[in-house]
């Protein structure tokens, strides 16, 4: 057994383990680095609000409600604050698969115990399923993505759901129901499916309890066989109770109000046709069946065109949807004549299949299309029904040649399932690698491009990110947040004309997009129109009241047309709701130094370095302050440090003015050494030179 757990904590760690040094992607940045709920002191606010950080009982919130799922991060968040990195929470998301893997060992042995399945000398068929899961590449999304821990934690809780049940089964206790029942809640707590795990302990009660049922019924009586099982009765009526409190209590979390999702996230389940409807989801579950059996294609989202809707019954994906219902049908078949090993056939298709019903659009709709990362726990009862198989194949074959020859081949499977992961690990490091690789398996999918041209963007590689703008809002033309980024796009580089006409287009089909109206106010006001441009922030703060970034442009407004108290009760307002806002703060520093209100400087000064101790625009600001006080020491190691934390995006102003500190101090070499660094950036820079012939000048008369 020892030996085992070795094999298998090496198998489902190594293809992490050279790819844990990742970042924060994709969902990660809002789950985690974004939401209040991680990042603020509080511990009771994650049981409010949904996964997201927003009100659970607003129309808005998606309904995710996973508080112990923020609770670990919030645990993560706060032992590593000081050095935030990703890489404590991908080896605690690693740590908790590993563990997830060691209980899933002993609930295979317990369910192939209880079915009385028969083993061959060759082969441990547990070990051979936790070998298969543990390096299945399917739970790469979980792993990698840091918020796919809702279900790798969900599924712990599952499975020692389970682990207690099977105790009470055995006569132990009604305690260990009981104890079976808050572990099943709290899998709910970590993400919704754990509730699930109730339904497959019902499958697991009747089904190990079928063989002995059979048994009695030729030698009791009626009676006699419900005095025996009412034991089993009585569980089961407490486990039915259950799930109706359990969602009962979920539907009371939710305000009595169903989650709104967008007709891209789940397109099929907006349809009006029934049969697309029915056909579409019919053939996402074939796609959901491919994954695991042949992971070949993943993508971090399948959402908007990705899998286009079946229409008619002339696409020719109907001939999947029919293999899929011709297999379970030869399977049910296989089972229902099987004399041997039935029990344990059904056991591992209830284990893949109960905890996928939540997200089978059978119910309600969900808000995705595929999401790997659900098919976390149904895994579990495939690699089993794999195992399984897999024994049954060496025992038909009469040769130990060929039964070593087919153990050999599973073993050759593991490790390709161990390369796929450790390849698709890489992919999940960062989001260039993540997204562009999305685009080989969805190229019709309109986000996997926008999220390209957003990294495009960020490597400031311009034509790249226009085109995968341009083609995001070419496979869906009414995509207002790819319009809004690229006319941002277009508003940095000074294409005036065209932003403001993708964000028009982005506002007819969205009025209330608060972005969009403060974008548009930016580019209003680059463009000298400065009564619209206030008409335009204001409806923006409108839509979103709290909108610091909103509040922070309207100051570079006012300041433009020399209101200058309003432009500084807007930046107030800006650092009142986001106190690290840093262009804020810095440019009001600014002003209240250009505008000699020293004094007022010097009373929120304090505060600034306070929320921003490491901004070198802040600290370059304070030191012009000090500098003009004649504090020459103090703004020297301010003007020095901001130069520091500059780096490579320093400029030659920064020089410049610590050249005039310098020249004020009468420390000319000093000042002289500083404005030649500010020309050695820009030659023509005016001031620098100007100064650097009055220095010129003073040298001389001093000789």
């Amino acid at each position: 057994m020892f030996y085992q757990q070795l094999i298998f904590v090496f198998l489902a760690g190594i293809p992490y383990f050279l790819s844990l040094d990742g970042e924060f992607v994709f969902d990660d940045t809002e789950a985690i680095l974004k939401n209040n709920d991680v990042t603020s002191v509080s511990w009771s606010e994650p049981f409010y609000h949904d996964f997201w950080g927003s009100q659970i009982d607003s129309s808005l919130s998606h309904k995710s409600y996973r508080p112990l799922t923020i609770l670990s991060f919030k645990l993560n968040y706060l032992i590593n604050r000081r050095q935030l990195s990703a890489f404590q929470f991908k080896i605690t998301n690693l740590v908790l698969h590993i563990l997830c893997c060691s209980l899933l060992l002993i609930i295979y042995k317990i369910i192939l115990n209880k079915c009385n399945f028969k083993h061959s000398s060759c082969m441990d068929v547990g070990f051979s399923a936790i070998m298969l899961f543990s390096t299945h590449p399917i739970h790469v999304e979980n792993v990698s993505g840091i918020v796919g821990r809702a279900d790798i934690l969900a599924a712990i809780s599952f499975f020692l759901s389970f682990l207690m049940y099977d105790k009470a089964m055995n006569g132990q206790s009604f305690g260990y129901l009981f104890i079976s029942l808050l572990f099943s809640g709290i899998s709910m707590l970590f993400k919704e499916n754990g509730i699930t795990v109730l339904g497959f302990c019902t499958v697991y009660e009747i089904i190990a309890k079928m063989k002995f049922i059979k048994r009695d019924l030729k030698t009791h009586n009626i009676t006699d066989i419900r005095k025996k099982y009412n034991t089993s009765i009585s569980r089961l009526f407490v486990v039915l109770c259950a799930i109706a409190v359990f969602l009962y209590l979920r539907w009371m979390v939710m305000a009595g109000v169903k989650p709104v999702f967008k007709s891209t996230d789940n397109p099929a389940a907006f349809t009006n046709n029934s049969f697309s409807r029915i056909a579409t989801h019919n053939y996402i579950y074939f796609i959901n069946a491919l994954l695991l059996v042949w992971p070949q294609w993943s993508c971090y989202d399948w959402s908007m065109g990705c899998i286009p809707l079946i229409q008619d019954y002339s696409d020719f994906r109907i001939l999947f949807i029919i293999s899929l219902y011709a297999a379970l049908c030869l399977f049910g078949v296989y089972v229902y004549k099987s004399r041997g090993p039935y029990r344990i056939l059904i056991l591992s298709t209830s284990l893949m299949i109960i905890p996928f019903l939540p997200a089978s659009n059978l119910f309600y709709p969900v808000g995705f299309v595929v999401a790997e990362r659900i098919l976390y726990i149904p895994s579990a009862g495939y690699c089993l029904l794999v195992a399984v198989g897999l024994q049954k194949i060496i025992v038909r074959l009469k040769s130990l040649v060929l039964r070593k020859l087919t153990l050999y081949l599973f073993y050759f499977v593991v490790l390709i399932y161990g390369l796929k992961s450790a390849q698709r690990s890489f992919e999940w490091q960062n989001e260039f690698k993540l997204f562009t690789s999305g685009l080989q398996v969805c190229p019709l999918n309109a986000k996997v491009h926008y999220n390209i041209a957003k990294v495009a963007d960020a490597k400031d590689n311009l034509t790249w990110a226009m085109e995968e703008y341009k083609e995001a809002i070419r496979l869906y033309p009414e995509y207002y947040q790819a319009m809004n980024n690229f006319a941002n796009l277009l508003k940095n580089h000074k294409q005036f004309g065209d932003a403001e006409s993708y964000l028009r287009k982005a506002l007819a089909l969205k009025s209330d997009f608060p972005a969009a109206w403060m974008n548009l106010g930016i580019i209003l006001a680059s463009t000298k129109r400065y009564k619209q441009s206030e008409m335009a922030y204001k409806n923006a703060l409108k839509y979103r009241k709290n909108y610091p970034d909103c509040y922070y442009n309207m100051g570079n407004l006012y300041l433009e047309i020399n209101k200058i108290d309003t432009a500084m009760e807007s930046w107030l307002n800006a650092i009142e709701l986001n106190p690290k806002h840093n262009s804020a703060w810095t440019n009001l520093l600014a002003m209240l130094d250009n505008n000699g209100e020293i004094d007022t400087a010097l009373q929120l000064i304090p505060r600034a370095l306070k929320e921003l101790p490491e901004s070198p625009s802040i600290k370059f600001a304070v030191a012009n302050i000090y500098g003009k006080m004649d504090k020459y020491e103090d703004a020297e190691e301010y003007f020095l440090r901001a130069i520091e934390l500059f780096g490579i995006n320093v400029k030659p102003i920064h020089f410049a003015n610590l050249g005039v500190l310098y020249h004020r101090w009468k420390k000319y070499d000093l000042a002289e050494t500083m404005y030649r660094r500010a020309l050695d950036i820009q030659p023509s820079f005016r001031s620098a030179l100007k100064n650097l012939e009055n220095l010129k000048r003073v040298k001389k008369r001093n000789k």
